[in-house]
């Protein structure tokens, strides 16, 4: 397998860093002797990374030794080619930590003024050290701003009352406090806080409702961990940090933990970026109505772990040109509840192009999508990638109002379901499936394994039919390909938006499914059939196949087992895995082929 193509067939442009660094600033805030008053050497080196950063020139490199900075860098330029980057990175073997958070020993106090609905245990209060806040304070600031309400569901009120909810983040011993409503939520659950008006004060009960008093919390002060203030820098690169406790907003905008700031050609590599309130890392234009101010795009996003994010992980608003995104692993994100804001994904991106994601890990995910490409995304790969174990009323990878190529191959899907499943008769819903489309074009799902989906494993839907693309034009749900993948206890197969020019072919399917596991909606009436009604009367899957199929995944090991149990078809071709004993994404799949 070739995963260095793109959907056209053409090759991604590479580039990587060529910078012979000529000058190397530390930080080190544990040292002794560190002071910003500093040189920045080795002996002499600087307390924060701001200071290094505000002194870098091109083909200078910020060292950061271990210690837990509280500071927000803001990086006041780029670099000026692959030979001229400006480069921060942890010491070799050095735990360094960036938060947006400040360490806050609270005087604490009994809860008065508030009806608490007789809580079972103590309900505490104590005033935020808002003077740490600076000019921004996340215990004031709603989660979303009022324009991202047209997208939401206005009639569930649950759903307003989290979108309401303030920024601002409490952390006892590592463990994020659930930030409730009303005061009488309290009374429900330890482990929690409520923000009274207007945002300097909180009423809370710790984990266990242990006593505060001489607890030392953390509370989450700034919205951003590492981002530039001024928009288009290039050419800077990121490596091994943790990037932590950004009280963002929910997007949009997207004003993520770390952030290029419209930037192009960033290199971020090997990170550890968690609880973000909204979003861990931005790559875009942040914005639908953004204008570019320069170049964009052709960032490397390479092994980051991203994990505990309220929203999204990796959000890109246009700008997202290509760009690399391989071996990393999101997980756990989501944590808001919130997808009916229609802007939750472990990745999501507008307007992608040329784009390639691959070896990418994508699972443990709650109230939020896997991958989602949202409008006018041209040429982009999705390959060699896991996504398991994922709730979702959008899907693990969805491609909505697309109009040009895009490839989803050689990847495994596994787990996939939805919590609003219907249990009850009537048409099978979209939400919980695996690959969907809607209004989209030209999407091609080959050589994928599918396991244990509960809607539709593969969805060409046709959902939202008078619905314009950027060019004024409507998707039609016509030229998608599904061709040569394997499908293991998926009882909804394939659904077709519409009949006519859409392919399905030499397919590998589990005979235990249902009969109807095939659906057409167009040309109406609706109609379901068995894989014989499907090839007789509808055309599709002629060369495909039913066989009995045997599989187990771990999504935490990344361990697939699995068996064809009456032996290879010789009809149906191109197998993944099976025959070729390809694994999705070299390395990142124990592969083991049990022989009938």
């Amino acid at each position: 397998m070739n995963n260095d193509i793109l959907a056209d067939g053409q090759q991604f442009k590479f580039w990587d860093d060529t910078t012979k660094y000529t000058r190397t600033y530390h930080v080190a805030q544990q040292h002794p002797d560190a002071s910003d008053d500093n040189t920045g050497t080795a002996k002499l080196p600087f307390a924060t990374i701001q200071r290094a950063a505000d002194l870098a020139k091109p083909g200078a490199k910020i060292v950061i030794h271990a210690g837990t900075y509280r500071e927000c860098v803001r990086p006041p330029r780029g670099g000026t080619g692959p030979d001229r980057m400006i480069a921060y990175e942890a010491a070799e073997g050095e735990r360094v930590t960036l938060r947006g958070s400040e360490l806050w020993k609270p005087v604490a106090r009994p809860s008065q003024g508030w009806n608490l609905q007789k809580p079972p245990a103590p309900v505490w209060m104590a005033d935020l050290p808002v003077e740490k806040f600076g000019g921004y304070n996340p215990f004031l600031l709603r989660n979303t701003y009022e324009h991202m309400f047209c997208f939401g569901d206005h009639k569930n009120r649950e759903w307003m009352q989290r979108a309401l909810m303030r920024r601002g983040m409490v952390f006892c011993g590592g463990q994020r406090l659930q930030q409730v409503y009303f005061a009488w939520d309290l009374a429900r659950q330890d482990g929690c806080f409520w923000v009274e008006e207007p945002g300097q004060r909180i009423h809370f009960r710790l984990p266990g409702d242990a006593n505060p008093e001489g607890c030392e919390l953390e509370i989450a002060a700034r919205e951003q961990v590492f981002a530039p203030d001024d928009f288009g820098l290039g050419y800077i690169r990121v490596s091994g940090l943790s990037i932590e406790h950004a009280a963002d907003c929910l997007p949009i905008p997207q004003r993520a933990a770390l952030s290029t700031t419209r930037g192009h050609h960033w290199i971020i590599e090997d990170n550890r970026i968690q609880w973000a309130n909204g979003c861990g890392m931005d790559i875009g234009l942040q914005s639908w109505n953004a204008e570019p101010t320069g170049p964009f795009g052709h960032h490397v996003i390479r092994r980051n772990h991203i994990s505990n994010c309220g929203i999204c992980g990796i959000a890109g608003s246009r700008g997202v040109e290509h760009t690399l995104i391989e071996d990393n692993v999101l997980e756990q994100i989501g944590f808001h509840d919130l997808e009916r804001l229609y802007e939750c994904a472990a990745i999501k991106f507008h307007f992608a192009r040329h784009t390639l994601m691959r070896r990418n890990v994508i699972r443990h995910i709650r109230h939020a999508g896997g991958i989602w490409l949202d409008v006018d995304n041209v040429n982009n790969r999705i390959t060699g990638s896991v996504f398991a174990d994922i709730s979702t009323i959008t899907c693990a990878v969805y491609s909505e109002m697309n109009f040009e190529p895009n490839l989803v191959d050689h990847n495994v899907f596994w787990d996939i379901r939805s919590e609003d499943f219907p249990t009850g008769g009537g048409p099978i819903p979209v939400w919980g499936g695996a690959l969907r489309s809607d209004c989209n074009e030209s999407l091609v799902a080959a050589h994928n394994l599918f396991g244990k989906v509960q809607a539709h494993a593969i969805a060409f839907s046709l959902l939202q039919s008078d619905r314009e693309g950027e060019g004024g034009r409507t998707g039609m749900c016509r030229e998608n390909v599904a061709v040569n993948n394997v499908f293991v206890e998926c009882p909804h197969r394939i659904h077709l938006g519409r009949r006519e020019e859409n392919r399905c072919d030499g397919n590998l399917y589990d005979r235990r499914n249902p009969a109807m596991s095939f659906e057409i909606a167009f040309p109406v009436p609706p109609s379901r059939q068995n894989l014989t009604g499907w090839q007789k009367y509808c055309g599709l899957d002629t060369h495909s196949v039913e066989s009995d199929l045997e599989a187990a995944f771990d999504p935490d090991t990344l361990v697939l087992n699995w068996r064809q149990v009456d032996g290879p078809p010789p009809e149906c071709q191109s197998l993944p895995i099976a025959v070729t004993e390809q694994v999705p994404g070299p390395g990142l799949l124990d592969l083991r082929v049990h022989d009938a």
